[in-house]
């Protein structure tokens, strides 16, 4: 059997991911929550979500291993059009 070996890379990435889809499945909760104190309470562990998902990516950026980079004028401005038109789709 093959052993399989996972690098600090690759477990700061899965760990992202996973943090990205607790903090959605989360939000659905704040919205769908039952009663006030319910609502706070899974409120107080989105934020700690948050928290720690901004801590994970703000790490891989200081490691090299989430790199942004700037987008150029022409995309930006595909992207302004494409959200007009669904704006302007969506007011009619």
């Amino acid at each position: 059997m093959a052993k399989s070996t996972y690098g600090d890379q690759e477990i700061s990435t899965n760990l992202l991911v996973t943090l990205k889809h607790l903090k959605s499945e989360l939000n659905i909760f704040t919205q769908e929550a039952s009663n006030t104190e319910l609502y706070n309470t899974v409120t107080q562990v989105y934020e700690s979500i948050s928290t720690l998902q901004r801590d994970v990516f703000d790490m891989m950026g200081v490691q090299g291993w989430y790199e942004l980079c700037a987008d150029t004028k022409e995309n930006i401005a595909k992207a302004y059009r494409k959200l007009a038109k669904s704006q302007k789709d969506l007011c009619q």
